[in-house]
């Protein structure tokens, strides 16, 4: 490294004697009118964890085989990891030809050749180089500066984000952390989330190999002075980003491969180390298709971790077994906030397909489905469909248009056709549970399906608009205060039936002294919880009328009850209990909730003593 860039990258004594790399280490290289920023990483397989986190956010990789040893099993490893981390160029350096004759050189590059077929890694430029007599240095530069004109070169775009590979503290300036900045670029005096902590931090100065900047941005290196947070709060793994952008989760739904030459298919439920970024987390696999994953085969996963992940749409990853001596596979991250999800579910799978194969307006459906109606922010969108922010009014638009983000109606809420049938399919699960558990109650009762539907989408502004949907449309319907399934008619007995009709006939009879439920069980010789529950079915069938606790009043009472104190109060004026109570020829024992109820319902008012109609719409 030090004959390429002029910067020995072997910063610790111990990997200047036994000359090797065992962390990280970094340069700038200067070719032409192209600044490259190089990480230098361990080549030892006991070091692949810190070789991962120095490539995360490179754009191409300079593999190095030596002449006098050709191609070793950690380079077949290097290259399935580079492949698994989504790299696509790539320059080869074989070293140490000083040491070998020309014949060797082209054998080892022939083997080359041999492992790299197949991959994208195949056009790979092959540059034999000796450290020591500088031969073939100068054609190695010229060839990672060619391969750098294939790099797609974009302006950078908000939001922020840099895995931290490296903290320390300088004197006086407090804690430095460098990374590859992966997207978006950030200035001198911005304001950063550090995740998966949740904390902020500024920016105090910025750095890019040694020189002052006042601004980085994707594809440099930035070694960035924060201040706000502990040094202690901050290490290798940890994120720095946008404030809003990155969100952390316990699980990850991934398209995973298992590599071929990993030797035994990778089983659901196995625990195994994940290297994503610059961290390495110990997570189990959940496959969503089958109990295991076949050599050379991939599938969908979900990773379930004990401590937060902190992940974005695309980013790649690397699967090691559990004691992180052998690379299983990798993959992609399809939803970096998952919920938990049961084996199988074929739902899932095709929403995983829809993510991994759809354009960016249905990657954005599929994130707004999933969210239902807690709508995620732009910046939250940005991170689970992989879109860019300036992408998505037009995405938006277009959703609307097409039909697919629809506004719930009486509200600002704006939700998913998905979200709608899947909040639909569990209301009706949730009413037909009780059904078959309560066949001779009506359904449940208003008040709590409106908390369900509240607890359902954490909006309590959409319980009630959102009921009213689903009795316009018929996947529910109101049973006076009960909300039950359109088929659904409560289950009685033939003597329920009968002892039904017997209660309602006794109320109506009773007229303006109707009896009690104690009284009706009395006189009808049953229990008096069995009259009550059937008093609650008389209610939701709407023959009886709750005037008070145990006091019940049929509808066709009721309406006369209203037409008899309209009609005293229109000749009388404001009349009193006593009035009621003569005009009705009842007692006050039941005279007094009478009035108390149609005061209740909005039909009289009190004022004093004395009650009058609240408004003309009211009377009869």
């Amino acid at each position: 490294m030090t004959a390429l860039t002029g910067t020995n990258t072997d910063r610790l004594p111990e990997e200047q004697r036994r000359g090797m790399t065992i962390e990280l280490g970094f340069a700038e290289l200067i070719v032409g009118d192209t600044r490259f920023g190089v990480v230098d990483v361990p080549g030892h397989e006991r070091f692949v964890r810190t070789m991962v986190a120095g490539a995360t956010g490179i754009d191409i990789a300079l593999l190095v085989v030596a002449a006098d040893d050709s191609v070793m099993p950690q380079t077949v490893e290097h290259v399935e990891i580079l492949h698994l981390l989504g790299i696509r160029e790539c320059v080869v350096a074989i070293t140490k030809i000083d040491m070998v004759d020309t014949g060797m050189v082209e054998l080892v590059a022939e083997e080359v050749r041999q492992l790299l077929a197949g991959t994208p890694l195949g056009r790979a430029a092959i540059c034999p180089v000796s450290s020591v007599t500088g031969a073939g240095i100068t054609e190695l530069k010229h060839a990672i500066h060619a391969v750098s004109k294939r790099i797609e070169r974009t302006a950078p775009r908000t939001p922020f984000r840099m895995a931290v590979d490296r903290v320390f503290t300088v004197q006086g300036r407090g804690t430095v952390v460098t990374g590859s900045v992966l997207r978006g670029q950030v200035s001198a005096g911005d304001t950063l989330e550090v995740w998966p902590s949740g904390e902020t931090c500024r920016v105090r100065d910025l750095q890019a190999h040694g020189v002052q900047h006042q601004q980085l941005a994707r594809g440099q290196r930035a070694a960035i002075n924060v201040s706000g947070i502990d040094r202690e709060r901050i290490q290798r793994g940890a994120e720095l980003a946008t404030p809003g952008y990155l969100k952390p989760s316990r699980m990850i739904d991934v398209r995973l491969r298992c590599l071929a030459s990993f030797g035994r298919p990778l089983k659901s439920t196995a625990t195994v180390r994940l290297e994503i970024g610059t961290t390495e987390i110990p997570v189990r696999v959940v496959l969503f298709d089958g109990e295991s994953l076949s050599l050379g085969s991939s599938g969908y996963a979900q990773l379930r971790s004990g401590e937060p992940i902190t992940t974005a749409y695309g980013q790649h990853f690397i699967l090691r077994d559990a004691s992180a001596t052998r690379t299983i596979g990798g993959g992609i991250v399809l939803r970096p906030a998952a919920r938990r999800t049961r084996h199988q579910a074929t739902g899932e799978i095709e929403a995983l397909q829809r993510l991994e194969h759809g354009e960016a307006a249905g990657r954005v459906a599929e994130v707004l489905r999933l969210a239902g109606f807690t709508a995620p922010t732009d910046l939250q969108v940005c991170a689970r469909a992989g879109v860019e922010l300036d992408e998505l009014p037009a995405i938006y638009e277009r959703l609307k248009e097409e039909g697919r983000w629809i506004r719930v109606q009486g509200t600002d809420v704006y939700t998913t056709p998905a979200a709608i049938a899947e909040l639909t399919a569990r209301v009706v699960g949730w009413l037909e549970r009780h059904h078959r558990a309560h066949p001779d109650q009506p359904g449940r009762l208003i008040d709590a399906a409106l908390g369900w539907l509240e607890r359902v989408t954490m909006n309590r502004a959409l319980a009630r608009p959102l009921l009213d949907r689903l009795v316009q449309a018929k996947t529910v319907k109101l049973l006076g205060k009960f909300v039950c399934s359109p088929a659904f008619a409560p289950s009685l007995s033939a003597a329920d039936e009968r002892l039904l009709q017997s209660m309602i006939g006794a109320v109506r009879s009773g007229g303006f002294q109707p009896p009690s439920l104690d009284e009706l069980a009395t006189a009808l010789r049953v229990e008096a919880k069995r009259i009550a529950r059937l008093a609650t079915l008389a209610v939701a069938l709407g023959e009886l009328l709750v005037v008070a606790p145990e006091m019940y009043l049929h509808i066709e009472v009721e309406q006369k009850l209203r037409a008899t104190v309209a009609g005293l109060i229109a000749r009388a004026g404001p009349v009193s209990v006593a009035q009621v109570r003569e005009e009705l020829g009842s007692s006050r024992k039941y005279v007094v909730p009478f009035v108390e109820y149609l005061d209740r319902v909005g039909f009289t008012k009190r004022v004093g003593d004395q009650r009058v109609l609240c408004s003309a719409e009211t009377q009869p």
